[in-house]
């Protein structure tokens, strides 16, 4: 059995950022196009810093509640 500590992942594939914040691969890759998510690169390989993502989550626009007829 391995007793050592699990470490907390410091970078994602886009892939698995996509379906830690369930959003499409599709998204992740306009919103880097779109300058809204920065990227590192490994050779080909991209990846998104914790960070970044955070980063990313917190600028994100707040969810407005519905307007109520009345």
């Amino acid at each position: 059995m391995n007793d050592a500590p699990k470490l907390d992942k410091l970078a994602y594939s886009l892939e698995e950022f996509a379906e830690a914040v369930s959003l499409s691969y599709a998204q992740i890759l306009r919103h880097i196009a779109n300058d809204e998510l920065i990227a590192k690169y490994s050779g080909r390989k991209a990846l998104i810093l914790r960070a970044e993502g955070e980063r990313f989550l917190r600028a994100l626009p707040e969810a407005r509640a519905p307007k109520v007829r009345s």
